[in-house]
């Protein structure tokens, strides 16, 4: 899963009662689907499952960074295994492989500068006490206008610029959105950058979100921003705004003027509070500047035609994303043995499952590259070259950790907000169609009868995770999903995210269920529900 600085998470149990699985609405909402033949589910068995994890958490992979020299040995044997379960390569030409370029750019610190002018007061500030937001190289000068959260939807009955003129203007964004506003639904032009761009704004000024007021902290954050780069696909256009990212200090000098601070903005964003815009007195001039290599990576691509003859064009998609880190300053290797080895090995598994005997409908495989890069891999394939019909796609089943579990008697902060041995985060299922969630309900009840916790599929959960795996890209584009997640642990991008941390027991249970979920939307009669 891809970092968003996040602090543990805190849990809100919300447990499903048993007794609300087997109510009338659930049972009338879910179809009625022969089950799937016993040689099928013998095949998700811990035995397979921890050879598959084994290999993809092996050292000599070096973390299966996306560019890195070894990664492509990770995607041929992703590729060789489809291709011996029947599989046939999506990609070009019958290519297992999905190619596709990533820019990253490295923030140039000796070329970034500003200037604020605060009423009478005119400050240089130094790079440290603001941070470059863009994955492109600008200029800006113009006034400055506080737009709040920023957001303009008229489908919404929102609008944070209305009575603004921001037009060769820099907004002074902050984080978060209103809570009477649904973010997932917004296009790009009706939120954040996009929509000052649509505005006229010829700038961003970022007020830092609380995650980012606590990594600042960090003595280490200001080498670690020049030494991690942002990334982009090859094919995006140099759209975006200059943009950068104040300090607190330095934010709350803009914010006086409006009777505010940093912490009370993010304690307005915590619950989507009303921040009124307003323009400043003030004024900015900016530049930010990076420079850029670009590089291939490539998704691993497959399709299992469906048995039907009508519904074979509709497809049921798994998804995982192969990559995780590098190495660190020390050289240590991050395993990636749960991120997000686990979700690899459970998609490889379900896909062996699929081919025993395949559903009506086609069954589409990906294995996404460059999630830890900024969900990349996931992007291409549905912003720029869908390799199936996103039209066609009836649901995508995203698992990313699934092979923790949070041990009886743990203390460990880091680890609060882990699932336990019977448990899984499921996010989404509700969000495009509410029947998919309750078919999800009734075929967990009569198969593996796991805990759901739907504490992070709160839409102002802090943390925002139905945002950051590679489902939310399927989202955007009207296609249901269900993600499947652990929780944040204290091995959680570190070297010691390893193998023999890994709970196959619950990796078995968490892998057969959306394997039961992919055979029920795969061979049910009419179409998933859309709200």
């Amino acid at each position: 899963m891809t970092i968003n600085n996040s602090k543990p998470l805190f849990r809100r149990t919300l447990w499903l009662a048993p007794v609300f699985l087997f109510s009338t609405a659930l049972i009338a909402a879910n179809p009625t689907v022969a089950p799937p033949p016993a040689a099928a589910t013998k095949v998700i068995n811990q035995t397979e499952m921890r050879k598959h994890l084994e290999f993809l958490s092996a050292p000599e992979l070096g973390g299966r960074h996306s560019l890195s020299p070894n990664f492509a040995i990770s995607a041929k044997y992703l590729a060789s295994r489809l291709k011996a379960y029947g599989y046939k390569g999506a990609g070009k030409d019958g290519s297992f492989y999905q190619p596709f370029d990533i820019v990253t750019a490295r923030q140039d610190p000796a070329q970034a500068k500003l200037k604020l002018t605060i009423g009478s007061e005119t400050l240089e500030p130094k790079w440290g006490e603001f941070y470059s937001a863009t994955r492109f190289s600008g200029k800006a000068e113009g006034g400055i206008v506080f737009v709040g959260y920023g957001v303009s939807s008229p489908a919404q009955k929102h609008d944070d610029y209305a009575g603004l003129d921001v037009n060769g203007k820099i907004v002074l964004l902050a984080p978060g959105a209103p809570k009477n506003v649904d973010a997932s639904k917004l296009a790009d032009t009706e939120e954040d950058e996009g929509a000052a761009r649509a505005k006229g704004a010829v700038g961003v000024i970022r007020i830092p979100s609380a995650p980012y007021v606590r990594a600042m902290k960090n003595p280490a954050y200001k080498d670690n921003v020049t030494r991690f780069p942002l990334n982009r696909l090859g094919a995006e256009k140099a759209e975006a705004l200059p943009t950068i990212r104040l300090t607190p200090e330095l934010a709350d000098k803009l914010l006086a003027q409006l009777g505010l601070t940093t912490d009370k903005v993010n304690e307005a964003a915590k619950d989507g509070l009303p921040l009124a815009p307003k323009a400043l007195n003030a004024s900015a001039e900016m530049a930010v500047a990076v420079t850029e290599t670009k590089a291939t990576t490539q998704n691993v691509v497959a399709v299992l035609e469906g048995r039907d003859p009508k519904l074979k064009g509709e497809y049921i998609n798994f998804s995982a994303h192969y990559d995780h880190l590098n190495t660190n300053a020390r050289g240590e290797i991050y395993p990636g043995a749960d991120d997000d080895g686990s979700g690899t090995t459970a998609v490889l598994t379900i896909a062996q499952a699929m081919a025993v005997q395949p559903p009506k409908r086609s069954v589409f495989i990906i294995f996404h590259a460059a999630e830890e890069m900024g969900l990349l891999g996931s992007k291409y394939n549905t912003d720029y070259s869908p390799v199936v019909p996103l039209e066609k796609t009836v649901v995508n089943l995203n698992i990313d950790m699934i092979g923790r579990s949070k041990a009886a008697g743990d203390t460990e902060k880091a680890n609060e907000a882990l699932t336990g041995p019977d448990a899984i985060y499921v996010i989404g299922a509700d969000r495009i169609s509410k029947q998919l969630h309750q078919i999800h309900e009734a075929t967990n009840a009569k198969t593996t009868k796991l805990k759901f916790d739907y504490t992070l599929n709160d839409p102002k959960h802090p943390e925002q995770i139905y945002y950051r795996s590679d489902h939310w890209n399927y989202a955007k584009h009207g296609v249901p999903v269900i993600f499947y997640f652990d929780g944040i642990h204290a091995d959680y991008h570190r070297p010691t995210d390893t193998i023999d941390k890994i709970d196959f027991t619950k990796m078995q249970k968490v892998t057969r269920l959306v394997y039961e979920m992919g055979w029920v939307l795969g061979n049910m009669t009419g179409s998933l529900k859309k709200d």
